[in-house]
C-alpha cells in the first residue's frame, strides 16, 4: 500500500510541474515592408515564455537575418524553425545573419545555421562573449559603426556604447527605414528593465542618445522584445532607466 501511495504522490508531482511549465509559442512572422520582417521566437525568462525578435531581411540576392531564435541547452528548435518558413515561403537562401550581443536570445541557434552553410557575423567583443557562455563563436569582424551592402540593401551596424549589455549594436536600414534596437531597446510594452545582470546602467541613456541622434527618423523601431512601434521606445527607455535609477536612490 505504502508502494502504491508513493507511485500516487510521484505521478501527481510529475503532473503538476509539467502542468506549470509555461508552453511556448511556435516561431511567428510579421512583415515590416515587403522586404522586411520580425521573426519572433519564444523562450523562458523568470518561469514565464517571453517572445524575442529578430529581423529577415529579403534581398535581392539573399536572405540577411538579424540575431538567431532563442535557443537554450543545445536546443534550436526555433532557429530550425526559422530556417524552415525561410525556404517554404521566401525561397530564398540565407546569407549572412548578424547577432546583436552574446546572449542566448540572440545567439543560440548559431550552431543550427553553421550546419545550414550560413555565416554569422558580429563584433570581436560578442564573438568572444559567445565563446566563454559556450556557445559557438561569430565571425567578429563587425567594425563599432560599419555600412554593407547586399542585394541592393545598405546594413549598417552601429556600436551606440553600453547599456543592456558592453557589446550591444543595433542594425539600421536605411532604405525601410527601420532600426533593429535588439535588447539595446525596450518595447513601450515593457514596465522594467528586464535582464539586466550585463548591463551598465550608467552608460545605458547616454548611448540611447546616440542611437536618437543617429536614427531619429526611423519609421519603425524593433525592440528586443515585445511590441515594437515607432522612435517612442527610444524615449520610453530613458524613462525606464530614469525610474530605475530613482528607485535605487
Amino acid at each position: 500500500m505504502r508502494v502504491l501511495n508513493v507511485f500516487f504522490f510521484l505521478s501527481l508531482f510529475c503532473g503538476l510541474a509539467q502542468a506549470q511549465a509555461p508552453q511556448k509559442p511556435p516561431l511567428s512572422v510579421t512583415p515590416l515592408s515587403a522586404q522586411v520582417y520580425v521573426h519572433t521566437t519564444y523562450g523562458v525568462y523568470q518561469g514565464t515564455s517571453v517572445p524575442s525578435n529578430g529581423l529577415i531581411i529579403n534581398t535581392n540576392d539573399g536572405v540577411v537575418l538579424v540575431d538567431t531564435g532563442w535557443d537554450s541547452d543545445g536546443n534550436t528548435d526555433n532557429t530550425r524553425q526559422l530556417l524552415r518558413w525561410i525556404a517554404d515561403s521566401l525561397r530564398q537562401p540565407v546569407r549572412l545573419c548578424i547577432v546583436t550581443h552574446a546572449h542566448e536570445d540572440r545567439v543560440g541557434g548559431i550552431g543550427e545555421l553553421r550546419k545550414a552553410g550560413v555565416r554569422v557575423i558580429s563584433t570581436p567583443l560578442t564573438a568572444r562573449k559567445s565563446v566563454k557562455l559556450g556557445y559557438e563563436a561569430p565571425d567578429g569582424i563587425l567594425p563599432s559603426d560599419t555600412t554593407f551592402t547586399i542585394g541592393q540593401e545598405p546594413i549598417r551596424c552601429y556600436f551606440p556604447g553600453e547599456g543592456h549589455t558592453s557589446d550591444n549594436i543595433v542594425v539600421w536600414l536605411p532604405n525601410q527605414q527601420i532600426l533593429h534596437g535588439g535588447c539595446f531597446v525596450k518595447s513601450v510594452a515593457a514596465f522594467g528593465m528586464g535582464n539586466i545582470a550585463d548591463a551598465n546602467l550608467k552608460a545605458w541613456g547616454s548611448s540611447i542618445r546616440n542611437v536618437m541622434r543617429q536614427f531619429g527618423s526611423a519609421r519603425i523601431v524593433v525592440p528586443g522584445h515585445e511590441e515594437w512601434g515607432d522612435t517612442q521606445s527610444l524615449t520610453h527607455t530613458l524613462r525606464l532607466l530614469e525610474k530605475h535609477a530613482a528607485a535605487k536612490r
